[in-house]
């Protein structure tokens, strides 16, 4: 259920709270070293809501109509208004302003009867994770003006447990929604994790492959074994998003699986003509299957995601399109594993530091993809789907934020 995964990321949230404000509480101290202009703690000059909580406010928030049947439309969702009482908080909950919404992939996942994430009930609000500014606060760990990441929903306005909340101040030189890109659980960090910590990290001279490599998930992975001086081959779909892969992250190759002339393994064949040693996979499906044709002895193959077949009908109900060409794995030695990034909560200090050190350098970048106004979060979640963006999936709500801050 979705609450069952909710009492799991407030488990982990907790952690992230932790082990984030500390690290956060260590760069801003070391500011004058970075030669940031501001000597202001971000927590104090990011407050914009007077202490006393404001009159009744309206919440725009968007739950499930129906259970989509394939692809998401617009009519499988309803925008609902509704009064919010600040004064009206019960013990414990914090009352946030949502500014910025992450589209993920695992929300598309939420919105069958039956899923690994928590199925969203009819008329429930479809779950997201967010940045924003505390309006209201009954907790003695958050106060007006503080602002907070967590699970906050497809909403204007979030009243939420602070266990559901992790502290959001801006680090010097990244930008505000930095905890939701490259420091997001579902975006830097999930790459971070399977890229070194599920079968090993990619070796010096290897051939590793990443799937939408164009994605928020995939661009991060790719530049991280890039990192590791492995040769990298993107995978991707359309002349925009491969002119993104070779010009600005500076793979080594593209495969463009919408090219009407040469099929996905034909072009592997070209670009990896002795096989591949690494495979990051967040596609699945036949994409999946061209890579374990091409496998080298002893390669290793991680499933993030198979966001082919999450909007579709099959997902969880048992339909999904698995590999034919799985006992590739036994021919030559090779191995498979899949991973949540939630079960290597045990690493968080290090994945942090090792993100923001790769930052710092200059060496890991997302480019954010932002639509504006809480209008946009239906066509945003089609977008992630039909290929319409490249790097991370963004709804800003407050119009006060630059386009791509």
């Amino acid at each position: 259920s979705v609450a069952g995964w909710t009492n799991q990321a407030a488990a982990h949230m907790q952690w992230f709270s932790l082990v984030y404000l500390s690290l956060c509480s260590i760069a801003c101290a070391a500011q004058p070293l970075l030669k940031t202009r501001s000597a202001v703690h971000p927590r104090i000059a990011d407050r914009r809501w007077p202490l006393a909580p404001p009159s009744l406010l309206t919440n725009s928030r968007w739950v499930l109509a129906r259970h989509p049947d394939g692809a998401v439309k617009a009519s499988d969702f309803l925008l609902v208004k509704e009064v919010v009482d600040p004064s009206a908080l019960a013990d414990g909950q914090v009352l946030v302003r949502v500014e910025t919404l992450s589209i993920d992939a695992f929300i598309r996942t939420t919105l069958d009867e039956r899923a690994y994430h928590g199925a969203t009930p009819i008329g429930s609000t479809i779950t997201a994770l967010g940045l924003g500014v505390v309006v209201a606060s009954t907790s003695c760990i958050f106060k007006p003006g503080d602002k907070v990441a967590g699970v906050l929903g497809a909403q204007t306005y979030a009243s939420v447990p602070t266990a559901l909340l992790t502290p959001a101040p801006q680090l010097p030189g990244m930008p505000a929604n930095a905890v939701l890109a490259e420091l997001g659980f579902t975006t830097g960090l999930t790459a971070w994790v399977g890229m070194h910590a599920v079968l090993g990290p990619p070796k010096r001279g290897e051939v590793v492959v990443v799937s939408a490599a164009a994605g928020a998930v995939g661009c991060c992975a790719a530049q991280m074994a890039m990192n590791r001086g492995a040769r990298v081959i993107g995978i991707a779909g359309g002349a925009r998003k491969v002119q993104f892969l070779t010009q600005e992250l500076g793979l080594q190759g593209t495969v463009d699986y919408k090219d009407p002339a040469k099929s996905v393994g034909e072009q592997l064949d070209e670009l990896c003509p002795d096989g591949i040693d690494f495979f990051f996979d967040n596609v699945g499906g036949a994409t999946l299957d061209a890579v374990l044709a091409r496998l080298r002895p002893g390669a290793r193959v991680i499933v993030c995601g198979a966001v082919s077949q999450y909007d579709t009908a099959k997902l969880n109900h048992g339909q999904v399109e698995g590999p034919s060409n799985y006992l590739a794995l036994a021919e030559r030695g090779a191995t498979m594993s899949g991973f949540n990034v939630m079960q290597k909560m045990h690493l968080l200090p290090w994945m942090i530091i090792r993100v923001l050190v790769s930052v710092a350098a200059g060496r890991l970048h997302v480019p954010r993809h932002t639509e504006r106004g809480i209008e946009r979060v239906p066509a945003a979640l089609a977008l992630l789907f039909n290929g319409g963006h490249v790097g991370k999936l963004l709804v800003e709500l407050d119009d006060s934020l630059p386009a791509g801050a």
